[in-house]
């Protein structure tokens, strides 16, 4: 009679097992997908993908693309270029110049773009993006080359935004006839 007993406990444990390794692998997903490097991952991407250009755009799309834009950076944000220094200080200044550069091209496309991310400290996590690009001036041979990026990514009462881009890679490209 012994041996009727044993399955009938094994049965009623199985249940419990099952649901307790499906409860520890959600925890697991759940932590990895939610975690801060993982979240500004998924952001530096939407921003990349904002960012590219590929068809002309109305002056409203031009408008709205700015204001997505905006809303990703830190009021008192840096962007910098690193063979050049600090071009633009604060998030106005930086969407302007988006909007401006953005108006000047014809296309703009990041091929093979890899993201790397780490935490450096407390509410400041770091994404590089590294990628080759190619940029389309109306009127002119399409130009192209290879980028780094550097996001810092700050914790702000709105949530993470972006307060220093650093970007590296565009010294010795020729600049599209005109620019200066």
């Amino acid at each position: 009679m012994e041996s009727r007993q044993m399955p009938e406990r094994r049965k009623s444990r199985l249940p419990g097992v099952v649901l307790l390794a499906l409860a520890l692998v959600a925890a697991l997903w759940a932590i990895s997908y939610f975690r801060a490097e993982a979240r500004i991952g998924r952001a530096t991407a939407r921003l990349m993908r904002l960012v590219e250009k590929h068809a002309d755009e109305s002056p409203v799309a031009l408008g709205l693309a700015a204001n997505r834009l905006g809303k990703n950076l830190a009021t008192n944000a840096v962007l910098e270029l690193a063979e050049y220094g600090v071009v633009a200080t604060g998030r106005t200044e930086i969407v302007q110049i988006y909007v401006q550069v953005r108006d000047l091209l014809a296309g703009l496309e990041f091929i093979q773009p890899r993201v790397g991310v780490a935490v450096v400290r407390r509410g400041e996590v770091r994404a590089v993006v590294e990628a080759r690009y190619r940029l389309v001036v109306a009127g002119t041979e399409p130009l192209e080359g290879s980028s780094r990026t550097e996001l810092t990514w700050v914790k702000q009462a709105d949530g993470w935004q972006v307060g220093r881009a650093l970007v590296s890679g565009v010294a010795g490209q020729p600049l599209p006839g005109g620019w200066k």
